[in-house]
């Protein structure tokens, strides 16, 4: 994970933690900056999402060619071996990338469980 997430999730944390203590006006700013984090997420998630699915299909598409053993049937495998490459860090990429989210998630739910009881 970079060093400025570690930083951010870090300090989220911990104000999570403590979020009971703070006042409204900082819960309400809190709210406000975390929405937006987990707003950005989002997107980018279905952009991650659409490359992923995109390789996906790509290598599902040339595999009947490279098995057909056709005179192209070598170059469609070479293909088909960079899409694979591709595909398989993309799954454990995609799923931090979701876990990541989710935690994100669980966050604002207690920020603003914090806020409603205020």
């Amino acid at each position: 994970m970079p060093k400025n997430l570690e930083v951010y999730e870090q300090s989220l944390r911990n104000q999570c933690k403590d979020a009971q203590k703070l006042d409204p006006e900082t819960l309400g700013w809190l709210l406000l900056v975390h929405d937006k984090k987990v707003e950005y997420f989002k997107e980018e998630r279905k952009m991650h999402f659409g490359a992923f699915s995109l390789v996906a299909i790509l290598l599902f598409l040339t595999l009947p060619e490279s098995l057909a053993g056709g005179p192209f049937s070598f170059y469609y495998a070479l293909l088909d071996g960079l899409f694979f490459i591709l595909l398989v860090p993309y799954v454990f990429y995609y799923a931090w990338y979701e876990n990541r989210l989710r935690r994100l998630e669980e966050y604002y739910f207690r920020i603003l469980e914090a806020l409603e009881n205020k």
